[in-house]
C-alpha cells in the first residue's frame, strides 16, 4: 500500500469510557462532516463526543429479539444504571457470545451509541457491540476507577472555553453535571463497599473449619440493580464495517482506550 493511501485510510475513533447513567442522558447525536460514512457522534452531556464507548459491567439477562433471524439484546448494569446492547448479523461475534453467554457474568464491551426514537416519542440510546468479552471482577473495579477518573476530568474541563463539545453540551442538556459527579462519588463508595465484602468474605473463608460451607464468591447483585423499561432497537439494518480486533494492555480485546 502506497503513503498516500495510509494517509487516506479511516481511523478507528476512540472507545471513551462513560457510565450507563451518562451514556443513557447522551441522546443528542451529529456530524462533524458531509462526506460518505462521516462518524457519528454522541455527544456526552460532561462535554465530549463519543463514536465509541468502552463499558463494563454485569450482564444480567439476555433475549433473542429477533424475528426472522437471530437478534440478541444484552441488558449490562454497572453502578449508575443499566445500558442495552443488541447485535444481530453484522455483529456475529458479539451475537454468538449473548446466545452462549449464561448470566450473570461481568462483560466488558466495546461499542457505537445508537439512538432511536420511541413510539411514545421518546428518545433511548443503546448500544451496538463490536466487540465483548467475559472479565474478572477485578478488571471491573478497575474499570469503574478509571471511568470515575474520566468522568471527572471530563467535568473539571467543562467550562474550558477552548472546550466545544462542552458549549453545545450546555445547549443541549443544559450544562448541570452535578449529578454525574454524585454519580462517580457513589460508584466509587459502592465498590469500595463491595470489596470490603469480598476482603471479609476471603478472611473468613480462612477461619473456617472443613465442615463450613465454602464462600459462594463474588456478589453479582452488588451493582445497581435499574429499572428501565426494555426497548427492542429498531436500527436492525446496522453497516457490516470491519470490527477486526486487536489486544491491548488488559488483554480485553480492541479497546483503543482513552489513556
Amino acid at each position: 500500500m502506497s503513503q498516500s493511501q495510509n494517509d487516506q485510510a479511516p481511523t478507528r475513533e476512540v472507545a471513551h469510557r462513560v457510565f450507563a447513567a451518562e451514556f443513557n442522558d447522551a441522546i443528542h447525536t451529529f456530524q462533524e462532516s458531509d462526506e460518505d460514512r462521516a462518524p457519528v457522534y454522541a455527544l456526552l452531556p460532561t462535554g465530549e463526543k463519543a463514536n465509541r464507548v468502552f463499558m463494563i459491567g454485569t450482564l444480567t439477562e439476555t433475549n433473542n429479539v429477533g424475528s426472522d433471524q437471530e437478534y440478541w439484546q444484552g441488558r449490562i448494569v454497572d453502578p449508575t444504571g443499566t445500558v442495552f446492547a443488541y447485535a444481530g448479523q453484522y455483529q456475529s461475534k458479539a451475537a454468538a457470545f449473548l446466545r452462549d453467554t449464561e448470566p450473570p457474568a461481568f462483560v466488558a464491551v466495546v461499542g457505537k451509541p445508537r439512538s432511536y426514537e420511541t413510539d411514545e416519542g421518546m428518545i433511548n440510546v443503546s448500544l451496538r457491540p463490536e466487540h465483548i468479552t467475559a472479565v474478572d471482577e477485578q478488571t471491573r473495579n478497575r474499570w469503574v476507577t478509571d471511568t470515575a477518573t474520566k468522568t471527572l476530568d471530563r467535568i473539571e474541563a467543562f467550562d474550558t472555553e477552548s472546550n466545544p463539545y462542552a458549549r453545545m453540551a450546555k445547549e443541549q442538556y443544559g450544562g448541570n453535571n452535578e449529578q454525574y459527579r454524585q454519580q462517580v462519588i457513589e460508584s466509587l463508595e459502592s465498590l469500595e463497599a463491595t470489596t470490603e465484602q469480598t476482603t471479609a468474605g476471603a478472611t473468613q473463608s480462612t477461619t473456617t473449619t472443613d465442615d463450613t460451607p465454602e464462600n459462594s464468591g463474588p456478589d453479582f447483585d452488588a451493582e445497581s440493580s435499574d429499572t428501565t423499561t426494555e426497548s427492542k432497537d429498531p436500527d436492525t439494518q446496522a453497516d457490516s464495517e470491519n470490527t477486526d480486533t486487536k489486544s491491548d494492555k488488559d488483554g480485553l480485546g480492541t479497546f483503543d482506550q482513552e489513556m
